[in-house]
């Protein structure tokens, strides 16, 4: 696990991770999306930039299941943001 982020289980009010890594069956996921929809949309994007960050680190390290706790962080919080109308997404790669 990197150094800057914990388990969603380990959420508590007002606390609000470096990155999101969600476990498949995690049973706080219910308290860590209520805690997702208080925050502001700015809040849940730069949330979402730095779990981005953590995933393509993770991807390059070969840790997958690192990798797959990420991406489903980042899904909840495109969802979140998508059900209060903003899309968060990756800047274009530039080519060239």
């Amino acid at each position: 696990m990197f150094a800057s982020s914990f388990p969603a289980s380990d959420l508590r009010p007002g606390l609000v991770p470096q990155v999101l890594a969600l476990a498949e069956a995690d049973p706080q996921r219910p308290a860590v999306e209520s805690m997702l929809m208080a925050l502001p949309l700015a809040d849940l994007a730069a949330l979402h930039d730095r779990t981005r960050s953590a995933a393509r680190a993770a991807r390059a390290a070969d840790d997958m299941p690192r990798l797959f706790d990420l991406v489903r962080g980042m899904k909840t919080l495109q969802r979140i943001a998508g059900a209060r109308g903003r899309l968060l997404m990756a800047p274009p790669v530039r080519q060239g």
